[in-house]
């Protein structure tokens, strides 16, 4: 019994430090961290090759849109149900939680595209439909735009691209393409070019998504960091699934311009920011910045009035030890020159020095309001 009990001790001890890890700095050093990214690829490119063998091996007659995506989805989820883990490495839960969305995003677009051919009459024309087709080219440079936008900066804060993707989905979802009889993705048996076509659609997809959420990582592994992390990949990584074949060589150039605004950022791993990006404190012993006449910053006496106030804060604190009678070690001793102080130096004793209490600093200044700004200054 004590040997079961160590036993779940210690498996609850590495889950939950494993859960610590990637709750902690995600580590792009480690080659582990992008067996997700493979991962997912791997299982976009599957669930293309069912969708085309499920309406291959079956005659025209047999052909169900049903089965083809019960299938397509079974095989999906099962390939991303966990992640591959090579070593420790940190942040492979809070990346590969951001990854396996696209599974489910490119399902979706499959269903959608299925549905688009749905509501059309055997007898209709297939020629007619040129207007709808320029608009759905429009809206698909747009989109393109709009991702190439999201790549050129992909840790941006601004989701201008992302609103714009919304919109030409949402014209998309009005204006769709003209309709053809027995279409689709899940019940067309199509030929070898087409089908090449759509395995090339889905790893496009798949590496532009993979890339753009490696760009712009999640900071922590919540559902509100995920959220937005996969909300901004998919905006910017879905013309890949709707363009024409013509739009498709766009899609490497797209990861490309990704990764060299990712790399020439200069951060390592995501998380620590460059030097400009902080605002310089002076520390103690330091130089003060520049104080200019709009700063905020509260500005002490002027330059003629500090020195006497110095040599006025010096002389109570001689007065006070020699009052007292303490032997300061550190005692300084002044030389009043000049004829303005030239009364001090015949002064002895403690009657002479005790009409010094009253003595002001230049320019009017009271000892009290003195002894305030210098505690002020101290503090």
């Amino acid at each position: 019994m004590d040997t079961n009990i160590d036993t779940l001790r210690s498996l609850s001890e590495q889950i939950h430090s494993e859960q610590m890890d990637d709750e902690k700095v995600i580590d792009f050093g480690q080659v582990g961290l992008y067996l997700a990214g493979l991962q997912v690829c791997f299982a976009m490119v599957c669930c293309s090759c069912c969708s085309v063998l499920s309406c291959w091996v079956l005659p025209a007659n047999a052909i169900s849109a049903v089965r083809t995506l019960a299938i397509t989805t079974t095989v999906g989820l099962a390939l991303v149900r966990k992640p591959i883990r090579v070593g420790r490495a940190r942040g492979v839960i809070t990346i590969f939680n951001a990854l396996r969305p696209s599974v489910g995003v490119y399902i979706l677009s499959l269903v959608l595209e299925q549905l688009v051919h749905t509501c059309v009459a055997p007898s209709e024309n297939e020629d007619t439909g040129a207007v709808r087709r320029a608009i759905y080219h429009v809206i698909s440079l747009f989109l393109i735009t709009s991702g190439l936008a999201r790549a050129k900066n992909p840790r941006s804060e601004s989701d201008m691209p992302f609103l714009v993707a919304m919109v030409c989905l949402v014209a998309t979802a009005l204006l769709p393409p003209p309709a053809m009889v027995k279409s689709g993705p899940l019940c067309q048996s199509t030929t070898l070019l087409g089908a090449g076509e759509r395995v090339l659609r889905a790893l496009l997809f798949a590496a532009v998504y993979v890339v753009l959420v490696y760009s712009a990582a999640p900071s922590r592994n919540v559902s509100n960091e995920l959220f937005i992390c996969v909300a901004r990949a998919t905006a910017a990584s879905i013309w890949v699934l709707s363009a024409t074949s013509w739009a498709l060589p766009l899609a490497p150039l797209q990861v490309a311009i990704a990764l060299f605004s990712r790399l020439g950022d200069g951060a390592g791993g995501g998380e620590s920011m460059a030097a400009r990006d902080y605002e310089s404190v002076p520390l103690n012993g330091a130089t003060t910045p520049n104080v200019g006449i709009d700063s905020d910053v509260e500005m002490g006496p002027p330059e003629h009035e500090r020195d006497g106030i110095k040599l006025a804060l010096q002389t109570q604190r001689h007065l006070t030890h020699a009052g007292n009678g303490a032997q300061d070690r550190n005692h300084l001793t002044f030389n009043f020159g000049g004829p303005r102080m030239g009364g001090m130096g015949g002064m002895g004793g403690m009657g002479g020095m005790g009409g010094m209490g009253g003595m002001g600093a230049p320019g009017g200044v009271s000892m009290s309001a003195i002894a305030a700004r210098e505690a002020e200054t101290d503090g």
